[in-house]
């Protein structure tokens, strides 16, 4: 975890299954990167992105909580 710290990665955990973030699993979301459990929940997030409220929901509580945007 600490490479992914170094990649100002916002989340520790996967909003999907709570398991950690991958480092071949980072996208952006609002201009900051964000990290799932594997690529195809990443890329599952990144194509549709408004169907998956829930992990919307999930950065936007880290951003908001952390004031980072």
């Amino acid at each position: 975890m600490d490479y992914l710290a170094n990649k100002a990665v916002i989340n520790q955990f996967c909003p999907r299954s709570g398991k950690p973030v991958e480092l071949d699993s980072l996208t952006h979301y609002r201009g900051l990167t964000v990290g799932f459990c594997n690529p195809r929940c990443r890329d599952d997030f990144a194509t549709n992105i408004n169907d998956r409220p829930h992990d919307s929901q999930y950065f936007d509580v880290l951003i908001k909580e952390r004031r980072l945007i």
